[in-house]
Parts: C-alpha cells; sequence; structure tokens
C-alpha cells in the first residue's frame, strides 16, 4: 500500500494535510485545512497509476464536479501532484450510521424508528439524484460507514470515489474496479457477475436499512448462495430476528436475582434484551410485514426481481413511514446494564439533589401557615435509585432490577413528614 502523506505537507500550495481520515483499498482520506479560506475538507488521494487510469479520474472529477445535492459531499477541485491525483471535497463533521446504531447497542437504547426512516429516505434522495444524471452515476458501495450523521441530524452519503458512470447504455467502469462491502454488495457486482446498475444501489440501500433497524449485518451473497443450495432460507426476516430477542423481563430478572443472591459477575453469559430491535415489535404485524417485504425484494438475489428505480423503493418506505404509531409522549427509562450490580450512581445522586430541594422548598413561615390544599397530599412516589422503576409499595428490593431500596424509602418517608 503506498505511503500516507505526512502531515503538515502542503498540497496544490493550499492545503495543509492535518492527519489521515481513513484508507483503504482506493487509496487514503485526509482532513485537511485549506490555508487560504481557513475551511477544512476531505482530501482524497487514489492508487490509480497510469496514462489511462489518471484518464478516466480526470473524467469522473468533472462527473463529481456536476453533483450538487443537500445529502452528499461538495466537490472542491481535483489535482495531480508527485505522479498522484487527489480529490477534494467537503468535510462531514459527524459520525457515521454503524457508529449510531453500535453505540445504541452498547448502551441499549433506542434510536426511534421514524429517525432511522428520515435517515434512509434522505440517502435514497440523494441516491436518486446520482441515478437521475446523465450519464448516470451510480454509486457501489452504499453501506452505513459511508452515511455520515452531521451534528444538525442530517444524512450525507459520502465515499463517491468507488462510483461508475454509464454513457450511451455502456458499462465502464471508473475510478477504480471496486466489489463492495460483503453484506451490502449484491453479486452482480463481484468477479463473474452480470454488470452493476442502479438496482446495485438499491440492494445495498435495503441491506443498509436491514442493519439500520435490526443492528444485525446483513448476509453476505455467498452465505445467502450457500442457504439457497442447502434449501434454507437465505435472509432471515424482520420476524425472526425478532423472535430471538431475549425477553427483557427475564434478562432482568436473572439480573436482579444475581444481585439478592450476591454474586458479583453472572455465572454464564445472559444474552442481551436490544431495546432498539425490540422496538420492531411494537409494530402492527401488517406494518411490519410491509417493511420486511420491501427489504427482500430490495435485497433479492436476481436484478431483475428487485426494485426498478430508487423512486419506488422510496414511495413503499414513505407509506410504512406515514403509518408509523405516533411516539410516546414520556421518555423512555434510563437503560440498565443486566449484568451490573452496582447501583446507578448519577441517578442516585439526581434522587438524593431532588429530595434536598424538595425539603429546602418547606421554610418555616409556610410550615405555619399552610396553603389552602388538602392537608394530606400523596407523597411523591419513590424510585429505584438504579434503573428508575416506579415502586408502589414499600419493598426491600426493586422488582425491575433487585436493588436494595431500604434507603430509598427512608428518604422518602423524612421528605415527607
Amino acid at each position: 500500500m503506498m505511503e500516507t502523506v505526512p502531515s503538515g505537507t502542503i498540497l496544490h500550495g493550499r492545503y495543509r494535510i492535518e492527519r489521515v481520515l481513513g484508507s483503504g483499498g482506493f487509496g487514503h482520506v485526509y482532513l485537511a485545512i485549506d490555508l487560504i479560506t481557513n475551511q477544512q475538507y476531505a482530501i482524497k488521494e487514489y492508487f490509480v497509476t497510469g496514462a489511462s487510469g489518471q484518464a478516466q479520474l480526470q473524467h469522473e472529477a468533472r462527473v463529481l464536479s456536476q453533483l450538487h445535492h443537500p445529502n452528499l459531499p461538495a466537490f472542491q477541485e481535483a489535482f495531480d501532484q508527485r505522479g498522484h491525483y487527489f480529490v477534494v471535497l467537503s468535510y462531514i463533521e459527524g459520525s457515521d450510521l454503524t457508529d449510531r446504531i453500535r453505540i445504541a447497542r452498547q448502551r441499549n437504547e433506542i434510536i426511534p424508528l421514524p429517525q432511522i426512516m428520515g435517515w434512509i429516505l434522505s440517502i435514497c434522495d440523494a441516491v436518486q439524484f446520482l441515478h437521475s444524471q446523465q450519464p448516470v452515476v451510480i454509486h457501489r458501495d452504499i453501506k452505513p460507514d459511508n452515511i455520515r450523521i452531521m451534528l444538525d441530524g442530517t444524512a450525507i452519503l459520502v465515499d463517491l470515489g468507488n462510483a461508475k458512470a454509464t454513457a450511451d447504455g455502456a458499462r465502464t467502469l471508473f475510478f477504480i474496479r471496486h466489489q463492495g462491502t460483503p453484506g451490502y454488495a449484491p453479486q452482480e457486482q463481484y468477479p463473474g457477475g452480470t454488470g452493476t446498475d442502479v438496482r446495485s444501489d438499491i440492494y445495498a440501500l435495503g441491506a443498509t436499512l436491514y442493519f439500520a433497524l435490526t443492528s444485525h449485518e446483513p448476509p453476505s451473497v455467498s452465505l445467502r448462495n450457500q442457504s439457497i443450495q442447502q434449501g434454507l432460507p437465505d435472509l432471515p426476516s424482520l420476524q425472526e430476528i425478532l423472535a430471538k430477542n431475549p425477553p427483557e423481563n427475564n434478562a432482568e430478572a436473572n439480573a436482579g436475582r444475581q444481585f439478592r443472591l450476591g454474586v458479583t459477575k453472572p455465572t454464564k453469559p445472559v444474552p442481551r434484551h436490544l431495546r432498539h430491535l425490540a422496538q420492531l415489535g411494537s409494530l402492527p404485524p401488517p406494518l411490519l410485514d410491509q417493511l420486511n417485504a420491501i427489504i427482500k425484494r430490495a435485497m433479492a438475489m436476481k436484478q431483475k426481481d428487485r426494485y426498478p428505480t430508487v423512486a419506488e423503493f422510496s414511495n413503499d418506505l414513505n407509506r410504512v413511514m406515514a403509518a408509523l404509531p405516533a411516539p410516546p409522549s414520556a421518555p423512555t427509562q434510563r437503560p440498565v446494564d443486566p449484568n451490573s450490580t452496582q447501583p446507578d450512581l448519577p441517578l442516585l445522586y439526581e434522587t438524593i439533589q431532588r429530595a434536598k430541594e424538595n425539603a429546602d422548598k418547606a421554610s418555616p413561615g409556610e410550615a405555619n401557615n399552610p396553603p389552602a390544599q388538602p392537608a394530606n397530599r400523596p407523597a411523591p412516589t419513590p424510585v429505584c435509585p438504579r434503573c428508575g422503576e416506579s415502586l408502589l409499595q414499600q419493598s426491600s428490593f426493586c422488582p425491575r432490577c433487585g436493588s436494595s431500596l431500604n434507603n430509598v424509602f427512608k428518604a422518602s418517608a423524612s421528605t415527607t413528614v
């Protein structure tokens, strides 16, 4: 692999390399500062060599320079230096969709379905724009890693360096020969395939939606072909993945039992209930069936069985989006690690602080002249300091996570005297 450009290097007389953002089969990506405007840019260095490769890159740069869409990075310029080819694009600050989903899984949090669907539909708009160009531009590497979520929540489709442009129906490969990413690349993108077209991007969009909804990587085409040869389902449905999600109550009951027995670590790994995945179970069965059918059609192994256009794929997604249940008004409870036996110290601190604030509000003057309200107001409902569960009766342990509750009811009693 070609060595990276050292930090501090000035390219094209104006771009100072700050650091490497990433590397791959195509080349390297750098974060750079424009010394003239003081703006940040992402600069791609390609591994293409030879006169023909350079000519293809220059042609593709002219294509990219004409692409202006709110969900695509802005093209700045392209140049040669030291025998290498560089493309300058706007730098998208934020995190990629892969990180968003994985962090939600690690923290057992939920990214609401409308937000997921909104991101995917925004990317569909960008892909539909690419497909509407003359010549048609096919991305060929749509995946969660290449979807950046900006700080304001806007989804941006990046990494256009693997794009393919078609002219007069010819299957011409520009930039580099790229096989895509397993799980997201259809079989026609691999050696011996029939050649990519707009339906190849639709397959990748369906696979990206599959991952975003389930937090499970979609199976590669090689694994799917093996399953087909064995007469097995090649793509687990949303219903099948949902059925394998451990019940939340069982996991928490086990954690509470471990706590009461004084076990600091579970004797066996407990399958974790995924709240992000579980929200699919709240959909009406017909709506879940419809969503599953959309993914299966988009990810059909044969090109002819997929959606013919991104617009038709988007239309079906929009119908699901419009039918999604309204989100609950109350905030969701804080996620709890079922394997942890330690109290949630931040929540315990907040509970104590609220108790102190309530006590401070009761001044001596107010005690002598109580307001004209019922004297016996109900005491505020205490909550578990570890998981936030509302406690309806005085118990020794929380029914949800098994934490000791003696101090909670003592504090609650003192604040209501």
